[in-house]
Parts: structure tokens; C-alpha cells; sequence
């Protein structure tokens, strides 16, 4: 089959260099040398007749032709899939690829687990996971890179089926010496004289308590910003200041007592897992959904999700 005719392939590498941005990036993450890619694209472009990227020094950008064309490869590639799955769907065991998005709030209480029984259970399955910080997560679904994932308060989304999972609260993070407690709220008003390490602008948590303070005409107190757990937990440790967090987020490291935390009144999150309709008819990204939402369940109700709700 010649080159010029829309093969899956040339579709699924016409999309990932929409969403890297580079040819040369795309091609390494598509293990292909970086002419033969172009040669792709170029093919592809005189086949629909229309020029699809704007080449400069930074890379590549679509035209108005070829964010049309985009929507369309997603929608060609999706109705492939389904028939895949519909074919599939009477077969014992579910086989394919489905892509799982995870924030890293889940860590502790949830993602680790969720994969490990989901290869367990379905070893046919090419299991692919995303783990970023949860509005990272959010764009990469809107994006439809991800056929499930676990979202923060999301809201109404056109052709995604959401499921509620868990609400909990938002909690002041702070050194183990400033002795917070789980059994101790504290107010706005203390939330504000706290000298905060603050997260990235996007971050819900964030713009949920800055929304919070703005309203009692409070404002936060920044020390410094990061965007990052693993280095923000760090840095609270060796008391360079506060943060806010999700409950879930933050309870591996009070179960070690590296940290104290305390909930903030009036302030609280839900988590929803949303799926992609034009995937959620297939076995595998059935089994997953099911498996999420009911390991989901059987964590708060053990108590393993301290305090969701």
C-alpha cells in the first residue's frame, strides 16, 4: 500500500507531531529517523492537498487545514478502535491498549495498586499510564491522550462519561515541629500568616483556596513557588514553609511523621473518573474503569483513604 494512502500508522505519527510540537522529537519517541517522518508528513500533505504545518526554527504548528485534519484523524482512529473492540468484545480475555491517566495525589492511596491488579488481572492488555500533577492530568484528557483517568472537580465535559469517586478535604501542610492535627481545622485567617510554598498557577488546589481567601478579602503569604511533590514536601520538611494539599496527597508522608497537617474549614475537593465515550465500550478500557472504581471504594472503606467521603 502506497505511502499516500492514510495508513493508521501515518495517522498516529501525523498526531503525535501535533502534539510534540517537533519532528525530530516525534521521531525519537516514535523510534523512526526524522526524514523518514517528514517524507510521512510531506506524503500526507500532498495527498489531502493541503499544507498541514507551518515549519519554523521552534518546530512545527498546525494550519487551519491542519487542525481540521487533526480532528478528523482523531475521529477516523477512534471509529477504528471501536470496531477493534466491538469485534474483541467476545473474546475471553480483553487484549489492545488503553492509556490510564493518575495524578500524583493518588500515589499513596491508589495508583500503585490500581496498576499492579490491572496487569495482574489483564496481562493481554498493554497497560500505559500517565502520572502528573492532577491539572496536567486534566489537559491531556481534554487533549485525548488519555482514555481514562482520575480527574479534580472537572466539571461538565461533552462526550466523557464521569463517574464520582471520593470528596476530601484540602489540608494546611506544614513541618512536623509546627505540630498541625487532622483533628484541628484551621481557619482561613491562619491559612493566610502562613508562609506558603506555593503551586503552580494551574493547579486546582490552588486556585480553589486563593478563590476561598479572596472571598473573606484574605490572601495568601508566598515564600517561594514549586512545581513538584517530592521537592515541595522536602522543602516543608525542613521548615522553608507551608503548603496545601489534598488529604490523599499528603498522608504517606504523615504516616512516616516527616510532616503535620491540618484540614482547612470550608475547604474540600472531588475526585471524578472520567472516560472517554468513544472508548468506553472496549473490553479492556471497560475493565478498567471498573477495576479503578471499585479499588477506589474498597480503599475509603478500609480506611486506607483516610477521611474520603
Amino acid at each position: 500500500m502506497p505511502e499516500t494512502v492514510m495508513e493508521t500508522r501515518v495517522l498516529q505519527n501525523f498526531l503525535r507531531v501535533t502534539q510534540v510540537g517537533k519532528l525530530g522529537h516525534a521521531a525519537a519517541e516514535l523510534n523512526i529517523a526524522q526524514p523518514a517522518l517528514s517524507r510521512q508528513i510531506a506524503l500526507l500533505e500532498a495527498d489531502v492537498g493541503a499544507q498541514l504545518f507551518v515549519r519554523h526554527r521552534r518546530g512545527v504548528t498546525l494550519t487551519e487545514a491542519g487542525l481540521l485534519f487533526r480532528d478528523h484523524a482523531r475521529a477516523i482512529l477512534a471509529t477504528l478502535e471501536q470496531a477493534r473492540a466491538e469485534v474483541s468484545a467476545t473474546a475471553k480475555d480483553p487484549t489492545g491498549t488503553v492509556t490510564l491517566g493518575l495524578p500524583t495525589s493518588m500515589f499513596y492511596v491508589l495508583s500503585a495498586d490500581a496498576v499492579a491488579a490491572y496487569r495482574e488481572c489483564y496481562p493481554n492488555v498493554f497497560l500505559r499510564v500517565r502520572e502528573a500533577v492532577g491539572h496536567v492530568i486534566g489537559l491531556l484528557f481534554r487533549e485525548g491522550q488519555l482514555d481514562v483517568s482520575i480527574l479534580i472537580e472537572p466539571g461538565a465535559m461533552p462526550g466523557v462519561a464521569l463517574t464520582p469517586l471520593a470528596a476530601e478535604d484540602i489540608c494546611l501542610v506544614g513541618p512536623r515541629e509546627a505540630g498541625l492535627s487532622l483533628d484541628e481545622p484551621v481557619s482561613l485567617r491562619e491559612l493566610a500568616t502562613a508562609p506558603m510554598i506555593m503551586l503552580d498557577p494551574a493547579n486546582h488546589v490552588r486556585t480553589k483556596i486563593e478563590g476561598l481567601l479572596s472571598q473573606a478579602n484574605l490572601s495568601l503569604n508566598p515564600a517561594m513557588e514549586i512545581e513538584g511533590q517530592p521537592l515541595t514536601f522536602e522543602m516543608v520538611r525542613r521548615g522553608h514553609g507551608h503548603t496545601v494539599l489534598p488529604r490523599s496527597a499528603a498522608q504517606r508522608e504523615l504516616v512516616i511523621g516527616r510532616i503535620s497537617a491540618a484540614p482547612i474549614k470550608g475547604a474540600a475537593i472531588a475526585w471524578s473518573l472520567a472516560v472517554s465515550r468513544t472508548r468506553a465500550d472496549a473490553p479492556e478500557v471497560r475493565a478498567l474503569t471498573k477495576l479503578v472504581s471499585e479499588l477506589a471504594q474498597s480503599r475509603i472503606d478500609d480506611g486506607t483513604w483516610q477521611q474520603a467521603q
